[in-house]
């Protein structure tokens, strides 16, 4: 095969030398589809493009085109590229027929023809027979010899498509060019790489079905060699170390240019973020659209101007680049030792992954940072380590998105120091990250340059345990993040104790069941400030909750300001068991804290409702005198888990007894079925109703085992109304001061019915 590029060609240069050809092989127009989203957005983008390198704003290089040359070397048969070369055409038969010079152009009609159906031709055959009257489209259905049929075609309609976008951009205000556009000095140029002679291209699709990467990688590597004056790395240590980067788990070879394109994707994408002044992944998102596609047409064309600015320093590339591959292995060593379990190795996934998440991109700037720092000597596994533990714990317990990825880079870039250690002890700040997780970073690194490998190895160990994620600021904190290391080894001990990867420790451990009977639960709540707890609190023993509740800023933040110690920093520095909690409950002046610490309350919501929350809520037209205390989770009614603040205060005193339904055991809150609470007092049934109104009261009289209401004689029935129907009233405020007087309430009702029984 004669591997024959020609370089920097136009197409008005081409079609006045040879006919160009889309075989009958060949897949239908795709660049003309509609998503309503991104092939849209990418039409646009080339469109613009295209008519910016018309009027000469920049130059618009659309990559290598594959083809061979038929025996008399009259028509050049496109292998691959015929979508691009198919929208050029559109765009040059727009013009002339815009600017009415299609006569002027004979070549232009004649040397191009889509042979893959007779529609697809028959319509660029027809679009030369089009006068101008007004909107192209509306012109050419509008002709006679235009069949509607032909949309049933995806060629056709895709052609119609880009066509409408053309017209769509076309400068209302600029005219003649026809000038610009038909000439060998355009400026959207091309290079062509020339098959063996009269190959249709078949052979060669089979044996180089590498993906549409393939197009964007071989203008990358070209115009890099070209403007940039590059070395033979791209053939050489570069390609080895891609093609290794290539192997799947089986040790199979794939393509070694989708892993290049990806990796020069993620660091263009990664440069210009850093560069970028409005913080916003929007400008250079397409980089990453372009990552992985499986067919070669279908990636979105990137010009290599648009890749240019981020390698404006060639040398940091280059140096970046050399400095990888050679110790590639040792980075990865150190991720493996240093990463969390349910995490995965960075720079596979920039490699590899079409989209890696962001946590994975700012590991990449942070490995840039660390190579610039160290001036790109062979990697210090020491230094290196430190360095990737304290990204790694940034990362995550940090939000990162696009929107706040280029400040994050930012930042890591104002980094002067290679040891972060000294660098955070010293004044140095990396205040985009999490501002709790910062705070406690600077704190480990005081104490590690101050106290030496032996506190290094302890907070290792102590990130790295059960679901922490390197956030352990809770072992050494009291009001102020590293005020308390004098307490880090009870902490740390009782933490092991309480906890595992899963949340709370569950079974016997010394005599207490943690996660059944929700005793660390209790300690907790029990020491917490009720405004922590009132609206926003997770009743929860699993990893995920728990970790919130240790880590939490905003609880240490309302600690300061009454002046008291953190309820987290109480729990974790003594022995929980039954008898230190009853101690803490007794402590507790308030009853509302009090009531939520029932023990079977803590049972139930601890082991079937994880994630409940507090919060405060009201029955319709009580919102004036009862407040209610709900546990609620997402999913349930609001008032899944209720507390009623008369009948918490009778059942507590086994005045009243719950129905089945609605009780939980050894618990003065009940669960609500329809907002209603069926109760039992002495020997008759109850029901608190749960839709009072201006007509339907609040307790209400029911037959035995809540059947159905009771009913009172009604006098004026012959008059047609149901007054004092039910054996109900009125709940006040007042009872719920005084239970007694509910309680007045219910004896009454009782005493009416029977009196009302012996007289009927």
């Amino acid at each position: 095969m004669e591997n024959n590029i020609k370089s920097n060609t136009t197409f008005w240069t081409e079609i006045n030398n040879y006919k160009i050809q889309v075989p009958y092989y060949q897949r239908d127009y795709a660049q003309g589809r509609t998503d309503g989203g991104r092939i849209d957005n990418i039409r646009e983008v080339f469109v613009e493009e295209l008519y910016q390198a018309i009027r000469g704003e920049k130059k618009c290089h659309l990559g290598l085109v594959f083809g061979s040359y038929d025996i008399d070397n009259s028509t050049f048969i496109a292998v691959d590229g015929q979508q691009r070369l198919t929208t050029v055409f559109l765009l040059y038969w727009y013009v002339a027929w815009r600017e009415n010079k299609l006569d002027d152009y004979h070549n232009l009609s004649t040397n191009f023809s889509w042979d893959t159906r007779s529609y697809s031709s028959q319509f660029v055959e027809l679009l030369f027979k089009i006068k101008r009257k007004g909107k192209v489209v509306d012109d050419i259905k509008a002709n006679c010899n235009y069949f509607p049929i032909w949309e049933n075609d995806p060629t056709v309609k895709g052609m119609l498509t880009m066509l409408e976008e053309i017209e769509k951009q076309y400068p209302k205000d600029e005219c003649g060019l026809c000038q610009k556009l038909f000439s060998g000095d355009c400026s959207i140029k091309y290079d062509i790489l020339k098959l063996e002679k009269n190959s249709d291209g078949k052979t060669y699709l089979k044996m180089n079905s590498r993906g549409r990467s393939l197009t964007t990688f071989e203008l990358f590597k070209s115009k890099f060699i070209d403007e940039c004056k590059n070395t033979n790395k791209f053939d050489g240590t570069w390609l080895n170390f891609m093609l290794e980067m290539s192997k799947d788990d089986n040790g199979n070879f794939a393509d070694p240019d989708i892993s290049y394109m990806n990796f020069i994707n993620e660091y263009t994408y990664m440069i210009l973020s850093l560069h970028n002044n409005d913080d916003s992944d929007k400008e250079y998102k397409h980089f990453i659209d372009a990552k992985m596609k499986d067919n070669l047409t279908d990636v979105p064309f990137i010009s290599f101007e648009k890749y240019k600015p981020a390698f404006e320093n060639i040398n940091s590339f280059e140096k970046f680049f050399d400095w990888i591959c050679p110790n590639y292995e040792t980075i990865k060593s150190i991720d493996e030792e240093l990463r969390f379990p349910d995490s995965k190795f960075f720079a596979d996934e920039i490699i590899k992954s079409s989209n890696p998440h962001f946590s994975h991109r700012t590991k990449l700037f942070s490995l840039y940072k660390y190579a610039e720092l160290t001036e790109y000597a062979p990697i210090d596994k020491e230094l290196y380590k430190r360095w990737n533990r304290v990204f790694r714990n940034l990362v995550a317990n940090s939000e990162i998105d696009g929107n706040n990825f280029g400040k994050i880079c930012k930042t890591i870039n104002q980094i002067a120091n290679s040891d972060i250690y000294l660098y955070l002890a010293n004044g140095g700040n990396l205040n985009t990250f999490d501002n709790g997780q910062i705070e406690e970073e600077i704190a480990k690194a005081k104490q590690i340059v101050t106290g030496g490998s032996v506190w290094e190895s302890k907070i290792i160990e102590a990130e790295k345990y059960s679901f922490f994620k390197g956030a352990i600021r809770f072992l050494f904190t009291k009001e102020k993040v590293g005020d308390d290391w004098g307490h880090f080894n009870t902490k740390w001990g009782n933490a092991q104790k309480y906890f595992d990867v899963d949340g709370v420790k569950d079974g016997e451990e010394s005599n207490r069941k943690y996660k059944s009977d929700a005793l660390l639960m209790k300690a907790l709540l029990a020491n917490e400030i009720w405004s922590n707890i009132w609206w926003r609190f997770v009743f929860s023993n699993d990893a995920v909750r728990w970790r919130q509740i240790l880590i939490s800023d905003e609880r240490r933040k309302d600690v300061n300001i009454i002046g008291r110690r953190n309820a987290v920093d109480i729990i974790l520095s003594v022995d929980i068991t039954r008898e230190t909690v009853d101690e803490f409950v007794n402590k507790t002046n308030n009853d509302d804290q009090k009531f939520i610490i029932d023990d079977g309350l803590m049972d139930y919501v601890c082991n079937k409702m994880s994630g409940a929350w507090i919060r405060g809520t009201y029955w319709n037209n009580w919102c004036d005198r009862y407040n209610y205390q709900a546990i609620w989770k997402s999913g349930y009614p609001a008032s899944q888990i209720v507390l009623n603040p008369i009948l918490a205060r009778l059942k507590f005193n086994n005045i009243v007894e719950y129905c089945e339904k609605n009780r939980i055991e050894n618990c003065r809150y009940y669960k609500c079925v329809d907002k209603n609470v069926d109760f039992k007092y002495g020997s008759h049934f109850f029901q608190w109703y749960g839709n009072p109104n201006e007509e339907e009261l609040d307790v209400y009289l029911m037959e035995n085992d809540w059947a159905d209401y009771k009913k009172r004689p009604n006098p004026l029935s012959d008059k047609g109304t149901d007054e004092d129907k039910y054996y109900c009233f009125r709940g006040t405020k007042e009872m719920e001061s005084d239970p007694t007087k509910f309680t007045d309430a219910l004896d009454r009702l009782i005493n009416e019915t029977t009196n009302d029984e012996q007289t009927s």
